[in-house]
């Protein structure tokens, strides 16, 4: 199984003094881990019949999208 990899470089980019001091990185699209894409995982109830429960991660649509946010401040002495 093929997986696609994603480099980000981080590098501050022009800011002006209060200008904005974050970026937003979106990445659409990725397979739920939880249900492998599915939507759904197979239950039981108390009869013994199966049916078809929503994956409570992707709320049963298979997918997830990653949102990165990141934040510039000054630098402290730490």
């Amino acid at each position: 199984m093929s997986k696609e990899r994603r480099v980000i470089e981080i590098v501050p980019g022009r800011i002006t003094p209060g200008g904005r001091m974050t970026e937003r990185v979106e990445s659409r699209g990725h397979s739920c881990p939880y249900c492998q894409g599915n939507g759904f995982h197979w239950q039981e109830d108390d009869w013994q019949e199966r049916y078809k429960k929503e994956c409570p991660i992707c709320n049963g649509s298979g997918m997830l999208d990653a949102v990165i946010t990141v934040e510039w401040k000054a630098s402290g002495n730490f």
